[in-house]
């Protein structure tokens, strides 16, 4: 017998007693995933608002005229990332990812550039989500997607809660530079950040799929996971095409649900600061209630996650989505001081799980064939109203010097929203098809 054979069953013991023993490398894709979102796209998107009042002050453009630039970033992404997409499902996330991740540090490094003419900035809301799309929840979403399975809730719940974790620290040090230099400086330390933690992680930590590493998604064993190598190997692929998903009732319910979502909550993400500052807060105290933002969507990311796995995920998305409904019923009413927190923690709540939702629903509906796809036409629905939000929101604001009617309008079409997603049905019965249909 020769050494090679006798080698072969101590090797793969050793192999075995490892991958039960030490934590699952998927994990790390995990923790990984928290440090990228809290400093890829959506952050950089989400925390707009605070550097309102200082364009204000800088180059005297409107309220009106600057939320017009997060209408010319939503309206990038909604042409953009279906294609973005497409690109990860064919070419693989990191190929995407990491060379976007450079030039969305080097983009947001540039914004301390900005000159007087409000078409600077435009040009640059469009370079953000061009450069930045491999930062954004689709890929994220799609590796860790590859890793989980049976607790692909959770793991989509946990990672993706870095988007709340960034919610809560970028505006913080965002304020921490303009009050120690000013908005200029804060936009090169967020370019900095970006390539000292974030590009390491994505380069050297992330691998595509637990294959690579001859590991099983969820860390199960070879025996436990027989059944779905048996697909694997036969090179055939779950889910829907693209194509196909555009065609059914499911798709279009996720879509105008996420259009709606995206409509009201990131109103509240662009204005909040300056919301706060009109009624007298400075900006490191409206910077603290926004912070209390983050914090809620990493819990709504956690327990969102968690129930996914357990509950029918449209029920559960749901009982999240009433929190918008509230809160923004609170603001229109003027609500201040601690009752201000509680309704951003009511919205932030909502957003948190609308992330999980959106790569849940997706896996679940249409399966993993045209994931990124999918996802970003999805993902689009979601910025179409996002970028419409925060502009009617500034016109009104401009007009009538208030908020209120608009809060309300907002916290009355949550409810549609809601209604929506429960007409979505139960899971389908994925179809099996060759690769190359």
């Amino acid at each position: 017998m020769s050494s090679e054979t006798l080698e072969t069953p101590a090797t793969e013991e050793i192999e075995t007693t490892m991958q039960n023993k030490s934590i699952f490398y998927g994990w790390w894709i995990v923790l990984g995933t928290i440090v990228g979102l809290s400093f890829g796209y959506s952050v950089i998107a989400m925390s707009f608002g605070t550097f309102i009042k200082e364009f204000e002050s800088s180059f005297g453009w409107s309220r009106g005229q600057i939320s017009m630039g997060a209408t010319v970033i939503g309206i990038t992404a909604i042409i953009f990332f279906p294609y973005v997409g497409s690109l990860v499902d064919k070419y693989g996330v990191k190929k995407i990812m990491v060379p976007s991740t450079i030039a969305f540090a080097f983009t947001m490094a540039s914004m301390s550039l900005l000159t007087p003419s409000i078409w600077h900035l435009y040009a640059m809301c469009i370079l953000i989500p061009v450069m930045g799309a491999g930062t954004a929840p689709l890929t994220y979403s799609r590796i860790l997607v590859s890793w989980f399975d049976k607790k692909r809730g959770l793991a989509l719940g946990i990672g993706l809660a870095g988007v709340g974790v960034g919610t809560t620290i970028v505006p913080l040090i965002a304020s921490y530079f303009i009050d120690l230099y000013t908005w200029r400086e804060a936009y090169v330390a967020i370019g900095v950040l970006i390539l000292v933690l974030v590009l390491p992680i994505v380069r050297f930590v992330f691998k595509e799929q637990p294959q690579d590493l001859g590991l099983n998604a969820d860390g199960v064993s070879n025996e436990a996971k027989e059944n779905s190598e048996t697909v694997a190997n036969s090179g055939e692929k779950v889910g829907y095409s693209a194509k196909e998903a555009l065609k059914q009732k499911t798709f279009w319910l996720m879509f105008a649900s996420f259009l709606i979502t995206g409509l009201t909550t990131s109103t509240v993400l662009v204005h909040l600061v300056p919301m706060m500052m009109d009624q007298g807060l400075t900006l490191k105290e409206a910077v603290g209630t926004f912070a209390y933002l983050g914090m809620s969507i990493v819990g709504g990311r956690l327990l969102a996650g968690y129930l996914m796995d357990k509950f029918f995920a449209p029920f559960v998305v749901v009982f999240f989505m009433f929190g918008p409904v509230i809160g923004l019923a609170l603001f229109a009413m003027g609500a201040t001081g601690p009752a201000a927190a509680v309704c951003t923690g009511l919205i932030g709540i909502a957003i948190g799980a609308e992330f999980d939702v959106m790569a849940y629903f997706t896996s679940r509906y249409f399966g993993p064939r045209s994931f990124g796809a999918i996802y970003g036409y999805g993902y689009s629905g979601f910025k179409l109203g996002a970028s419409i939000g925060p502009l009617i929101m500034g016109i009104a604001y401009d007009v009538t010097g208030r908020y209120t009617e608009v809060l309300w309008s907002m916290s009355g079409i949550m409810i549609i929203a809601c209604i929506l997603i429960l007409r979505m049905g139960k899971y389908p019965e994925l179809p099996v098809r060759k690769a190359e249909q």
